[in-house]
């Protein structure tokens, strides 16, 4: 008899083991743009009913957490800030939902897409005598950026944050930029990225 239950608890541990593996071998990892596996760890959270640490969105953790590096889906978009609104036009990547705003300039600047009245006239922009690549001044009426309502990037600082919806729709996107104080005698440029990731 004892053999017996030794025998199917044998099994049983088998049958789990199996389970176990097949469930493991059905994981698809996540990748980035270029198709290499995200590296990650998992993340504890503590339940508070067991008082134990399970993987954050397992069963009973209190939230769910996904988080991958942000990677560019091509060059930065450089755009010059005064204390005056401007507008630039900038191509949006195709498939990209989240940007990287840095902001090297020594005051905060504030930052939306707008929309703009067609026809759009544009003009290259020229910042220490180099013409900026990829991006244009818009010089027809659009929306302005408000010091108040929109995003902020504090001085020398730069995070993650999801793309909004394009207002006008389509790829070109209309970007209003400002600073709130003067950024003194050196043109200054904000950096934005877009990609994926956070």
């Amino acid at each position: 008899m004892r053999g017996l239950f030794a025998l199917g608890a044998s099994f049983g541990l088998a049958v789990a083991a199996l389970i176990g593996l097949s469930a493991q071998s059905g994981f698809t990892p996540f990748r980035q743009p270029d198709g290499s596996n995200v590296q990650g760890m998992a993340m504890l959270c503590a339940d508070p009913t067991t008082r134990e640490a399970l993987p954050c969105g397992g069963a009973g953790a209190p939230i769910n957490t996904l988080a991958s590096p942000f990677a560019r889906a091509a060059k930065a978009f450089a755009l010059p800030v005064s204390t005056t609104p401007q507008t630039y036009a900038i191509v949006q990547p195709a498939g990209t939902a989240a940007y990287r705003g840095l902001n090297p300039c020594p005051v905060d600047i504030v930052i939306s897409s707008v929309t703009a009245t067609a026809p759009v006239t544009t003009e290259p922009v020229v910042m220490n005598g180099q013409t900026i690549p990829n991006v244009l001044l818009v010089t027809s009426p659009t929306g302005n950026v408000n010091q108040f309502e929109d995003t902020y990037f504090m001085a020398r600082s730069g995070r993650v944050l999801a793309s909004s919806a394009n207002p006008m729709g389509g790829t070109v996107r209309y970007v209003s930029i400002m600073a709130v104080a003067d950024p003194g005698a050196t043109p200054c440029a904000f950096r934005l990225h877009y990609g994926g990731g956070s």
